[in-house]
């Protein structure tokens, strides 16, 4: 009986010992929601009991256990000096397999692999992720964690706002002091029962492949432009009628090209270019070497005497200073396929816009008119089975010059085409003015448009369709 009653005393002079330990902490937990025009506000605020005392104290002593970003990217036990001495080894890592590595692509970002300061650099920036909100995750938390010594609050810390279930280093107290110790973390989330939250570190190997990605990829407009170096001979017979101010390889497709082989460019003026006009000749790889620079050495003079013929446009490059007329020449011409079937489309194309009107002539005289018929469903249709419905002879359209327009003041840039007849086609603009024009002449939106609107020399408007 007397053993009964010592295991009973014991318990209870634990119990009330806990319970009258001098430190104690209260976890508040805030959820923040942002709104579609990105104001964020608090959307619920909640206290956390944490009543067991060990953990509290583990708690509040990882609170107090400082480190820098420095303290844990040591931890990782990256192998800072094969960085040091070997970084060419570490390309393996990357697995773009755009990139084919030539001599001086390897010598350029050997060096910037060896540099420590730029994996440090990233690695803050990995601890970084899940700052911030996006279009399918609109909220963002933090904890609030107040310590009391005797009742009194000696501190409060704070972790960083980020997205549910990320990283929560790191924290700050009172005094601003920052730590990036990842056990608070792991404390607090097992203290609470939740340690699916916890997200740790990447491992050594996958932790150095992510920072060596990035930085390449970081670099990669200058991987981009070494790579022409390939066909640097080839490249440079173009001295013979112009002066290459820079050469490179394309990065992805889109305006100019699609689907094309391996794509290289020259910026080339000369002479009888205006200031700020150049033609960017796009080539492509061929077998061991690329395509012949025989067309654009013949082409070149009435395709510049062309388009400096084209008032309107070169009086307003002359006019802003931050302007640049670009004039692409794609291996023997000044227009692709690609860049025709964007404006021109093609018969059977037309054909399925011809048809979609005709479905939907019932509607003509009906309003509203269903969502398939409606005004934005016969622009969509138009431009997506006729481009700008001008329905040029295909002849017609392979004779047209690509000219590309940029300010980099206003960050303004349009696409036009000059036609056969001297005609010139605005197919594209983006920004809030293409030359004098107010975006709202042509639709709108501030991005991304299609005019479809012809002009005379003069830069008088001739048609819209």
């Amino acid at each position: 009986m007397k053993i009964v009653q010592i295991i009973i005393l014991i318990l209870l002079s634990g119990n009330l010992l806990s319970q009258n330990t001098k430190n104690h902490i209260e976890v508040i937990y805030n959820l923040y929601a942002t709104d579609f025009d990105n104001n964020e506000y608090l959307y619920k605020s909640n206290e956390i009991k944490i009543n067991n005392t060990e953990k509290v104290n583990k708690l509040i002593t990882e609170l107090n256990h400082f480190k820098s970003v420095n303290q844990l990217f040591a931890e990782t036990k990256i192998d800072t000096t094969f960085i040091r001495e070997k970084p060419e080894k570490l390309i393996r890592y990357y697995n773009n397999s755009y990139i084919d590595w030539n001599e001086k692509q390897i010598e350029f970002i050997s060096e910037k692999l060896s540099q420590l300061k730029t994996y440090k650099d990233n690695f803050e920036d990995y601890l970084n992720s899940g700052c911030c909100v996006h279009m399918h995750q609109r909220y963002r938390d933090e904890y609030v964690i107040k310590v009391f010594e005797n009742n009194i609050l000696t501190d409060t810390y704070k972790s960083r706002k980020s997205r549910p279930n990320t990283r929560k280093i790191p924290w700050k107290n009172n005094d601003n002091l920052v730590n990036f110790n990842l056990n608070i973390d792991k404390t607090l989330f097992n203290a609470i029962g939740n340690t699916k939250k916890y997200q740790k570190i990447l491992g050594r190997k996958k932790l150095t492949k992510y920072l060596v990605k990035e930085i390449i990829d970081y670099h990669s407009p200058t991987l981009y432009k070494l790579s022409a170096f390939d066909y640097y001979n080839e490249l440079n017979e173009l001295k013979s009628d112009f002066e290459i101010l820079n050469t490179g390889e394309m990065s992805g497709g889109g305006r100019y090209i699609w689907n094309e082989k391996k794509t290289y460019y020259a910026r080339l003026t000369n002479s009888i270019m205006m200031e700020r006009i150049n033609i960017m000749f796009l080539v492509t790889e061929e077998k061991n070497s690329i395509y012949s620079r025989d067309s654009i050495k013949s082409d070149y003079k009435s395709i510049i005497n062309r388009v400096q013929n084209i008032e309107f446009l070169t009086s307003y490059v002359r006019e802003n200073p931050n302007s640049q007329l670009n004039i692409y020449y794609f291996n023997n011409s000044a227009i692709n396929a690609y860049n025709i079937d964007n404006f021109n489309k093609n018969p059977e194309e037309w054909k399925k816009h011809d048809n979609f009107l005709e479905r939907n002539k019932k509607y003509n005289d009906v309003e509203p008119k269903p969502s398939y018929a409606n005004a934005d469903a016969t622009r969509v249709s138009k431009q997506l089975y006729t481009g700008c419905n001008y329905r040029f002879d295909k002849d017609f359209a392979e004779k047209a010059i690509f000219i590309e327009l940029n300010n980099k003041e206003n960050k303004e840039n349009s696409v036009w085409y000059l036609l056969p007849d001297n005609t010139v086609l605005l197919y594209l603009m983006q920004g809030e003015k293409v030359l004098n024009y107010d975006y709202k002449e042509f639709g709108k939106f501030k991005g991304i448009q299609y005019p479809c609107t012809l002009f005379d020399l003069k830069g008088n408007i001739i048609d819209n369709r």
